[in-house]
């Protein structure tokens, strides 16, 4: 059986930077390390100890196969793309690094940026929306010019920016993984930021799913639960409602489980509120995690 095509990222890399195999190899010069700066335009602000030092174990043995890329500035250098191999670099004390030195525009540097980190999975939530936020209010992008450019539907791109009109504590909360895009999803509905934090501190005090948190929305929405067609209130099997419950604690979304008694039939709903979410719940299911 053939592999499913892994999906395209939109512009990528090598069209933001044009550098043919030619003018790489010709242009890769042996850089002081000190003249290097990085970029404080990186979307991504949290950088992992662990694997930069595993990365500096491997670089230290095999050496940088991928130059950095840089461009001049008054008095050095400043990364375009390859922070991550910076820091492993000083890391290992080096005096110098193979670098590409490239003149690109503020625009471009900060393209390029948010797609090395959505390539490498290596930007949260809210670090990705801000860069989208700013490509739309500085450089006057759409939200579908960005979907294309990252290679992402613009319902993503929606969700994404959703997130920012949060309370900053949630924000937080979502940053450093406490919550995640579904259980807060529910919250974004409410117009009252007060209420939004009282609610986010309601879930990360009581660990709600996002079943749960919906169901406390809907009282500040004044939205109310869809009836069947028929309209006929059903009462529900202890036993199916207590699988909803752990199927939702594993995967961290809402479920439901819609049971036919007489047929000894039915079926398993598992909501997903955008792509990324789809990619986590799949990667649950397929793991070894059992409910």
């Amino acid at each position: 059986m053939a592999k499913a095509k892994k999906r395209a990222l939109g512009r990528g890399l090598s069209n933001l930077i044009e550098v043919t195999p030619e003018q790489e190899a010709a242009g890769v010069q042996e850089i002081p390390i000190e003249k290097i700066r990085v970029n404080p335009d990186n979307p991504r602000k949290k950088f992992d100890t662990v694997s930069i030092k595993e990365l500096a174990a491997t670089i230290r043995e095999h050496g940088l196969l991928q130059p950095i890329l840089v461009q001049p500035i008054e008095n050095g250098y400043m990364v375009i793309s390859g922070e991550r191999r910076l820091r492993a670099c000083r890391e290992l004390k080096l005096k110098t690094v193979p670098c590409l030195v490239k003149e690109v525009d503020k625009k471009t540097k900060l393209e390029i940026s948010l797609i090395e980190n959505i390539q490498r999975e290596q930007l949260d939530a809210i670090e990705e929306a801000t860069v989208y936020k700013t490509l739309l209010t500085e450089y006057k992008l759409t939200q579908s010019e960005i979907a294309d450019r990252v290679g992402k539907s613009r319902s993503a791109i929606a969700n994404r920016l959703r997130l920012l009109t949060l309370p900053e504590m949630a924000q937080a909360a979502i940053a450093d993984g406490r919550l995640s895009e579904g259980q807060v999803r529910p919250v974004i509905g409410i117009k009252n930021p007060k209420v939004q934090a009282s609610l986010v501190r309601e879930i990360l005090s009581k660990g709600l799913s996002a079943r749960q948190v919906e169901s406390l929305a809907k009282k500040y929405t004044g939205s109310k639960v869809k009836d069947s067609k028929t309209k006929k209130v059903k009462k529900e099997d202890s036993n199916i409602k207590e699988m909803e419950k752990k199927l939702e604690t594993l995967l961290n979304t809402r479920v439901s489980i819609k049971h036919n008694a007489s047929k000894n039939a039915g079926k398993i709903v598992i909501d997903y509120f955008t792509l990324d979410d789809f990619d986590r719940i799949l990667s649950r299911l397929l793991g070894k995690n059992k409910i």
